[in-house]
């Protein structure tokens, strides 16, 4: 059962920062204008719902797992938590048609699901 969730949440997790890319290309794509399109919505939606799926399959490989007393599923939901927060921001701005807090916020989006992807790789510490 170890096995399967934690292919699961490699999966989820690469699924998440595919979406997340997505979302980040739709939200910079001026042409299309401010607001949230139906496009842009869907995009949102599923980089927001890919990256919960992650975050919980992730949970279910901590307490599965040996992983319970070490830091991994504190960077995990600190990753989890971030990207919601940057991704809440720049659909805000998106609203306001704010274009730099728009292009912090997904490049925010991406690096933190990059850097706990990378972290998780490497297992530094």
């Amino acid at each position: 059962m170890y096995a399967f969730f934690a292919h699961l949440h490699s999966a989820a997790s690469l699924l998440s920062l595919a979406a997340t890319l997505a979302w980040g290309w739709a939200a910079m794509n001026h042409s299309a204008g401010a607001g949230m399109t139906g496009r842009r919505k869907g995009l949102y939606v599923a980089a927001m719902a890919t990256t919960g799926f992650a975050g919980l399959t992730g949970l279910a490989i901590t307490f599965a797992g040996p992983w319970s007393q070490m830091l991994f599923p504190y960077v995990g939901v600190a990753a989890v938590a971030g990207h919601g927060m940057a991704g809440k921001a720049v659909k805000g701005a998106l609203m306001r048609g704010g274009r730099g807090i728009t292009a912090f916020g997904v490049s925010l989006q991406a690096a933190i699901l990059l850097a706990a992807a990378g972290i998780m790789a490497t297992k530094p510490f």
